[in-house]
């Protein structure tokens, strides 16, 4: 038989053995203590009925006697085999002295059964008590040893996963680098074009075109450059209010536009060891996503809610939100759900914050919407001016 146990640590359900019979398994007490009494008086019943002249019958319900004695001693431990045989020796010990008095050495040999008696019941409760803890142990510790197996397997699996990133950057870096001259050489060329192109010909307007594209393809390199090459936080003192009010300026525009409300809510200002610039990068990056996310007339809020360690920031939108599914892989590089995203806007946020020692979560609201979490710490993991995330390779 086995039993499902749940290890403490992590819930890991662990079939377990059973390491004999544990009082909180299985009958209930007082089942238990009908069929014990039942035992010894059926037992008992049966010296009763039988003659003394048929010797070696009693001589097998002297030792059906340590049936009920085992088994009370696997129920309750020593101290319940123990009492078992004493009553057991209560129940058989008139009988021997009634029936077999005129024999003594019969009856010094019935109290060296009663004594083995005793001492099987608390031996073997004692046996069984100390496997049954034994056997507990080890399922401890093998539901300990599956806890760590898994957060080793997960760790594993990050570490092949940034491996993997690293190695997508340095591909990453150097197209953007190889690309970035011949683009440059292409915008200057257009440029001069431009300039000899008579306004309202196809010549000025495929120019124009052409301009807008290399102009876009510069932010896409200028994209993957930071996801790239992360510059290093500048950690120092910042008041982030001014922050948030920055970035909802800088926002409100596109959001007119959409006819959406942008609004960041007022709450209690104080400052905090962060990299602003970086910190409004994130911001812009997800405030923006949340303004393309949500349909006209709808609303996008930026609000705050600090702890004693932390500083949450909050932006809510009111779009359709993001599928179970998505949401596993919105992080991931090159991931997007826009017809014409890159996928590198939440995988930057996210290297920045972690690079602050915080986090950055989406959530999705009710009735409808994503709620994105970006928590950061109040003490930063180095001091105040220093460098902290990875350096920019040269």
């Amino acid at each position: 038989m086995t039993e499902s146990r749940h290890a403490a640590a992590g819930d890991i359900q662990v079939a377990q053995p059973a390491g004999g019979i544990h009082p909180s398994v299985g009958w209930k007490p007082a089942l238990r203590v009908a069929v014990l009494t039942a035992a010894v008086a059926t037992i008992s019943l049966l010296h009763t009925m039988t003659t003394p002249s048929h010797a070696g019958e009693h001589a097998v319900y002297e030792y059906l006697y340590y049936l009920p004695i085992i088994a009370a001693a696997a129920w309750y431990g020593p101290w319940g085999g123990i009492l078992t045989a004493v009553v057991v020796s209560m129940a058989y010990l008139p009988f021997v002295e009634r029936t077999w008095s005129h024999n003594a050495p019969f009856v010094a040999s019935q109290y060296g059964q009663i004594l083995a008696y005793h001492m099987v019941g608390g031996s073997v409760g004692y046996l069984l008590r100390r496997q049954r803890r034994l056997t507990e142990q080890y399922w401890s510790a093998a539901a300990a040893l599956e806890v760590r197996n898994r957060e080793l397997e997960a760790s594993y699996g990050k570490l092949r996963h940034a491996e993997r990133l690293a190695a997508l950057g340095e591909i990453a870096a150097g197209l953007a680098h190889e690309l970035r001259n011949p683009i440059t050489a292409i915008s200057a060329a257009m440029e001069i074009l431009g300039r000899n192109a008579k306004e309202g010909t196809p010549e000025a307007e495929f120019g124009g075109v052409a301009r807008k594209e290399l102009t876009r393809l510069n932010a896409l390199l200028d994209e993957f450059l930071s996801f790239a090459r992360p510059r290093p936080a500048q950690l120092r003192p910042t008041p982030i209010g001014p922050i948030l009010d920055h970035v909802a300026a800088l926002l409100q525009n596109e959001a007119r536009l959409r006819d959406i409300a942008l609004t960041v809510e007022p709450s209690a200002d104080g400052e905090f060891v962060v990299d602003g610039g970086q910190l409004t990068q994130v911001l812009l990056n997800v405030v923006l996503n949340g303004i393309q996310a949500t349909p006209a007339r709808g609303a996008v809020t930026i609000h705050r809610d600090d702890t004693r360690e932390h500083v949450a920031l909050f932006v809510d939108d009111e779009g359709a939100g993001i599928a179970p599914d998505t949401l596993q892989r919105v992080f991931d590089p090159f991931f997007t759900t826009k017809p014409r995203g890159t996928g590198l806007g939440l995988a930057v946020a996210q290297r920045i914050v972690v690079a602050h020692g915080g986090t950055i979560t989406l959530e999705p609201r009710a009735p409808r919407g994503t709620r994105v979490v970006i928590r950061l710490p109040r003490r930063p993991a180095v001091r105040p001016g220093e460098s902290h995330g990875p350096e920019a390779p040269a």
